[in-house]
């Protein structure tokens, strides 16, 4: 078709011969559906790509509609470029056929435009070249994992009661999903599948529908129904199955109404995996048989949202294993490599970036420093910058940027910048929140700081971090009979968590309870396996307590881990200042400085380094981190 013939606003006109052989799109959702991407892109590649779209006149009213075929093979040919800016700056056009849409009214409405263009946008689209046989059955397995995600995901929103006042959130747990496939090394798989459906879940409706995190859901599994509504304060409850054979993956889901264990919906989802085009018609069909009415979403509510039509399988599977990892905090290590897996055989895998990011964060940081800010903070940065070239609307990677700003860069603006970026774009991730209200410590906004911890036990609240992180703020406040009462809960109801330990011994050392300080420290030496951490505050409680022989045995076990692992000059900062070596503990501060180690912005708020504080060049290391 040449350019004389397509009109100012970019579409094409009416065929002037019969219609191109294929599916009918019939509305800008369809067409927006079928490209994978948000109205707003393919209105803005109409005019800008010459996207082929075909455009009505009817009664003072102009209808577009496009076929399937000849946008497989636009894209294919054109390739076009996302740019979230433009699309921002794009004015939206009505879609004349959605707003004119009546129930039961007309032809029966195409399966796509029953599903909001966040959920849309998660489902993979049709590629215009079918890859071998082989690759073809590879590939199926991830696409199919994804798109049952979402479809699941929309389905037990869609079955959800909506009795409830609007400004009364509800609340669901998501518990594990059950691994049935006889192998206990496909656990992370099923584990997996839980942890993403608990992100899509969270991602639909944030103000509506709140979604209990990963590790409350695991600690409650297998518990009554009632006694998990108490604990966690849900009203439904997700459970289900993975069964993964070969090329063929099965689901099986029920909703539950947690009052009266009333079973509300349930349903199976079983994939041949031999052609990835029966199981788009397969998903599509599915979701046309459970969508019955429409989310009203924005790009903004959407943090959990697939910016690629693609997702290779093996780099699907090996993102699973690194999220798997993640969220147990067992092996931060073994998270890494998975997602360097993932982005090794996918390298366009944006929610691989961000989990190595997040990853190498943690690591760098105190009390995971495995490895020196120097090494680790850097590589967070890159990992988090690029997944958000590849999607701007990743909340996780703003988080981290966040992270890297606050705790390495020390440049706060840039920091509480971040921070709002990511809680907006995933309001239901409890991370954010979780570092955010380490950001209020540092900057002596301590009640904010705990409403922050209050909002990441209301989306995790048997989390025996979070309920640690309460006592931490409560010891950096310094009431230390609040910060002992909350640790000594989270002790007893997790007595094998030993973070929780370091604020427990903290303020009871404070209060001068040297013996009752070193019993828990001591604990928590035996339950870390010796973490640098926990021998640093074991010796500098010794040294208080007036044991120097003991606390420089402390110092010598620093000394010989130093030979093997990464530790941070911090902890021997500690131990020089509770034996009262001033001049020592700031010439071992001076080289966590060049180290960038994240905990050098709390020592405004730092209880120990208040023996240092009448010391100029403590002052002047305050006031080189921005801390005045």
């Amino acid at each position: 078709m040449s350019s004389s013939n397509i009109p100012a606003s970019g579409a094409n006109p009416g065929p002037e011969g019969p219609p191109p052989p294929g599916k009918k799109l019939v509305s800008w959702k369809e067409i927006a559906g079928h490209l994978g991407r948000e109205t707003r892109t393919v209105q803005r590649w109409e005019k800008t790509e010459a996207l082929p779209v075909r455009r009505h006149e009817h009664q003072k009213k102009s209808t577009v509609y496009a076929y399937a075929s000849e946008l497989d093979e636009w894209f294919k040919r054109r390739q076009p470029v996302d740019d979230p800016e433009a699309d921002a700056a794009f004015v939206l056009e009505p879609d004349v056929d959605a707003l004119s849409e009546k129930p039961n009214g007309g032809a029966v409405p195409a399966v796509v435009g029953l599903v909001p263009d966040a959920v849309v946008e998660q489902l993979p689209s049709v590629e215009p070249d079918k890859p071998p046989p082989r690759v073809r059955k590879q590939a199926a397995l991830g696409l199919a994992s994804a798109a049952i995600v979402c479809l699941i995901a929309y389905a037990v929103y869609r079955w959800i009661p909506t009795k409830t006042p609007l400004l009364e959130k509800v609340r669901l747990v998501v518990l594990p999903f059950k691994n049935l496939s006889g192998d206990p090394k496909q656990d992370y798989f099923s584990a997996g599948l839980t942890d993403e459906m608990i992100t899509r879940l969270g991602s639909l409706d944030p103000r509506r529908l709140g979604v209990i995190a990963a590790g409350s859901s695991s600690a409650q599994s297998g518990k009554p129904f009632k006694e998990i509504g108490r604990a966690l304060d849900v009203q439904y409850a997700l459970e289900g199955s993975v069964r993964r054979e070969g090329n063929q993956v099965r689901i099986d889901v029920q909703l539950i109404q947690v009052s009266d264990q009333t079973e509300l919906w349930a349903d199976s989802y079983s994939r041949d995996l031999t052609d990835i085009l029966l199981v788009q018609d397969e998903v599509g069909a599915a979701v046309a048989s459970q969508i019955r009415m429409t989310l009203a979403t924005t790009p903004e509510m959407s943090g959990s949202r697939v910016a690629k039509r693609f997702v290779n399988p093996e780099a699907y599977d090996a993102y699973l294993r690194g999220r798997f990892y993640w969220t147990n905090r067992g092996d931060i290590h073994k998270s890494i490599e998975a997602y360097q897996e993932a982005i090794q055989r996918d390298p366009q895998y944006a929610l691989a970036y961000a989990g190595l990011a997040s990853s190498y964060a943690l690591l760098g940081q105190v009390p995971y420093d495995d490895m020196s800010p120097l090494e680790a903070k850097p590589k967070a940065r890159v990992a988090a910058e690029h997944a958000l070239q590849l999607d701007p609307l990743l909340g996780e990677a703003h988080a981290v940027l966040a992270n890297v700003a606050f705790s390495y860069d020390w440049s706060f603006e840039v920091a509480e910048r971040e921070f709002q970026r990511a809680m907006t774009l995933s309001p239901n991730n409890p991370t954010p929140h979780l570092w955010h209200g380490h950001y209020c410590i540092v900057r002596n906004r301590l009640q904010q700081a705990l409403e922050e911890n209050s909002r990441t036990l209301d989306l995790d609240p048997v989390s025996p971090l979070f309920n640690s992180v309460r006592a931490e703020i409560y010891y950096y406040s310094r009431d230390y009979d609040a910060a002992i009462v909350q640790a000594r809960r989270t002790t007893e109801q997790y007595p094998n968590y030993w973070l929780a330990y370091i604020w427990l011994g903290s303020a009871l050392r404070e209060k001068k309870m040297y013996k009752d300080a070193l019993e828990q420290f001591s604990q928590g030496r035996k339950l870390s396996g010796d973490h640098p951490v926990m021998i640093s505050l074991y010796g500098h409680a010794l040294a208080l307590s007036g044991d120097a022989a003991g606390a420089r045995t402390a110092l010598a076990d620093l000394q010989r881990l130093a030979q093997k692992r990464y530790v941070s000059s911090l902890y021997f900062a500690a131990v020089y200042t509770g034996l009262g070596e001033n001049r020592t503990a700031l010439d071992w501060l001076d080289r966590a400085y060049q180290e960038r180690n994240d905990r050098l912005v709390y020592l405004n708020a730092e209880p120990m380094a208040d023996p240092l504080r009448s010391d100029p060049r403590f002052t002047q290391l305050l006031a080189k981190i921005g801390m005045h």
